[in-house]
């Protein structure tokens, strides 16, 4: 059709070279009644032939499935070229991956067509109840022709996910070069994002270069090992009082989820009140430093003692906040249940739960209770495996001795963009401006 098209354009360039020039001189520049009711037919014309040209481009795929139909049924030497129009076409329909009407996700590779494998691994698979881990396995991808460079995967998520992935080519893992939205994942490295459309990230988590900027300040005492980190809201003034948030992995909630970042953005815009914010790292020996270990309590209890008597803080229990994520949360939990007079507040996102019968016994069997003012955050995500089951479970007992849990579940995975991305709802919900 396009090409239909500048065909007719050549075809009465003569045409309309006469209708411009006449005797040397610009044919419009004639004023008769006849010559205006030319030039105005000659601007229909135009414009009607630049509308059509367009719309025949736009219309060049109607989606995935017309992409592969034409690509199948191509030559060998026109796919690349087929291929590079689709790729553009589609970055000016919504991007990559293709995110249908359906509801399902088609994941697009375009490699050189001597790949002999093409795998997606990320949450798409819910790994079973004792694995909150990618599966190395993933999914693999078809190959859209015989011999063809073009590989996908169509998959179905719900229609609020968001979810993490890589692409691995004959056992080598990288992001999705078409793909944009990137995540430091930390231990997986650099991943991909994929959302369906009724996920909607929170502004508050991006860096904004028109918010005033709170200031970090490592604790330099022979004691702070672990190593520990204050940040400042912009602004801090010694005389007046501020609450305190307290978390474990200090440097991921630095580095990864952006905790500075998004206090910044929440201060500014009034969400929330001006707030210190302690992060601590953990120790070399991390799963064993938050299994339920005293020692942990000890440091912890040190770190406020300093932070209290340095800092204009509000040093009362309903005034701090410990968060914490994955085994952080396991730690968060048992400060809520340990120390109730230091933290009335504690947030647990994706707790992995694991631990020793033993410390859970006393508690499931009423021996002992959780202090009845203190105030809990639950969270995990429907691709966590066992993590989301055992939210569950510390949900409804909490509920069955009395307590009134906050609970948002969520459907991501085990990951730090997902714990970035929920975390100004959880300072909000604690630390808010606005009624709760």
């Amino acid at each position: 059709m396009r090409g239909l098209a500048w065909w007719w354009l050549h075809a009465t360039a003569g045409t309309l070279r006469g209708k411009f020039w006449q005797d040397g001189r610009p044919g419009w520049m004639e004023q008769s009644p006849r010559r205006e009711g030319e030039r105005m037919r000659l601007a229909v014309l135009l414009l009607c032939l630049a509308v059509s040209t367009a719309s025949f481009a736009d219309e060049r795929f109607t989606g995935f499935d017309h992409f592969v139909s034409q690509y199948q049924s191509a030559r060998a030497e026109a796919r690349p070229e087929l291929t590079r129009a689709f790729v553009e076409w589609q970055q000016a329909h919504g991007g990559f991956p293709i995110i249908e009407p359906t509801g399902h996700a088609v994941f697009f590779y375009v490699g050189t067509g001597q790949e002999k494998d093409v795998r997606l691994i990320g949450e798409f698979r819910r790994a079973g109840y004792y694995n909150h881990a990618w599966d190395p396995a993933g999914v693999p991808l078809v190959r859209a022709a015989e011999g063809g460079a073009v590989f996908f995967a169509r998959l179905s998520f719900e229609k609020d996910a968001r979810l993490e992935y890589k692409f691995v080519i004959d056992g080598a893992e990288k992001p999705d070069p078409l793909n944009p939205r990137t995540y430091d994942g930390a231990i997986v490295g650099v991943v991909s994002e994929v959302s369906m459309p009724g996920y909607v990230p929170p502004r508050e988590a991006v860096a904004r270069e028109d918010v005033p900027k709170g200031s970090l300040h490592v604790v330099e005492e022979p004691w702070a090992t672990p190593k520990v980190t204050i940040y400042l809201p912009a602004k801090y003034d010694a005389a007046k009082r501020y609450p305190v948030i307290y978390t474990p992995d200090g440097a991921a909630w630095i580095n990864h989820l952006k905790l500075p970042i998004i206090l910044d953005n929440l201060i500014a815009e009034g969400s929330i009140e001006p707030v210190i914010a302690v992060m601590m790292d953990p120790t070399a020996d991390r799963s064993n430093w938050y299994q339920f270990n005293p020692d942990y309590l000890s440091y912890l209890e040190k770190v406020v003692a300093y932070v209290d008597s340095h800092y204009s803080t509000r040093a009362r229990a309903e005034d701090r906040l410990h968060l914490g994520t994955s085994a952080g949360g396991r730690i968060a939990l048992y400060v809520g249940l340990e120390r109730p007079q230091l933290f009335r507040n504690v947030a647990l996102l994706s707790p992995s739960l694991m631990g020793p019968p033993s410390y859970y016994e006393p508690w499931f069997s009423r021996r002992r209770r959780p202090n009845p003012k203190l105030r809990i955050w639950l969270s995990a995500g429907s691709y966590e495996g066992y993590i989301v089951q055992d939210t569950q479970m510390l949900e409804t007992y909490l509920k069955s001795v009395g307590l009134k849990p906050k609970t948002v579940y969520t459907h991501q995975g085990h990951t730090l963009g997902a714990w970035r991305y929920l975390a100004p709802d959880v300072l909000r919900y604690f630390l808010g401006t606005k009624p709760r």
